[in-house]
């Protein structure tokens, strides 16, 4: 891989830039352990990623939160990070996630309701998206269907199927009006270099995706980078 991103412009192409998008859905979606995570190092992620460049300080970031993880020695001692136990993972994963206490709320909704509240409009509006491509988000009740590991996955599934117009279009109207203020907030807010850089990843990820998709006429809303979560 080289130190930029490749082009989505083929089949091979979307279904790694989709690939992408999944394993970061998967880490959004659930609490994962230092063994698991350190595991997923070992097996060459962040590398591995072909939408983010190999030098973008994101991917440099996590590269070392999973080292440090792993007990891995830091080849440059002044970027070596603080030791996160699975008890600090386990207390920011609901920080951000679950009790909404860093104020950086992982659905669409929050950010783009005037009220800031779940399952408003944006919610629905996703969930009519999801339905045009005759798909549903999993478990809906219990995860709303706007959640950025959903709203991640849907757009994986694009992809895969060749729908990259589509991609676009829902990228500009939903994930991205909204990702840069998360994004932000977590990385300024989170206890744990993980998590920080998993949320600098993830916009780093989906602005390459999108900066290589085809240009898709859109209604993108208001991008709220600096607005309430």
């Amino acid at each position: 891989m080289t130190s930029s991103a490749q082009p989505v412009d083929a089949k091979d192409s979307s279904s790694l830039a989709a690939e992408d998008l999944r394993t970061l859905a998967w880490l959004h979606v659930a609490e994962r352990s230092p063994r698991v995570l350190s595991e997923l190092h070992t097996s060459g992620f962040p590398a591995s990623l072909m939408l983010v460049p190999q030098d973008d300080p994101w991917l440099c970031c996590m590269d070392r939160a999973l080292a440090t993880l792993a007990g891995t020695p830091c080849d440059d001692e002044s970027a070596e990070l603080p030791a996160s136990s699975e008890d600090d993972l386990a207390a920011d994963f609901a920080a951000i996630y679950l009790t909404h206490a860093l104020r950086a709320s992982p659905y669409e909704s929050v950010w783009r309701d005037e009220d800031h509240l779940m399952l408003q409009e944006p919610t629905f509006a996703v969930r009519a998206f999801y339905r045009r491509h005759g798909l549903q988000a999993t478990d809906w009740r219990l995860r709303a269907d706007d959640h950025l590991a959903t709203e991640l996955e849907f757009v994986s599934l694009l992809l895969e199927r060749g729908e990259l117009k589509e991609a676009a279009h829902f990228l500009n109207s939903h994930l991205m009006t909204w990702l840069p203020s998360f994004a932000s907030r977590v990385a300024q807010r989170a206890a744990t270099p993980f998590y920080a850089a998993l949320a600098g990843l993830t916009l780093v990820a989906c602005e390459h995706c999108l900066a290589q998709l085809p240009s898709a006429a859109a209604d993108t809303g208001p991008n709220l980078r600096d607005g309430e979560g």
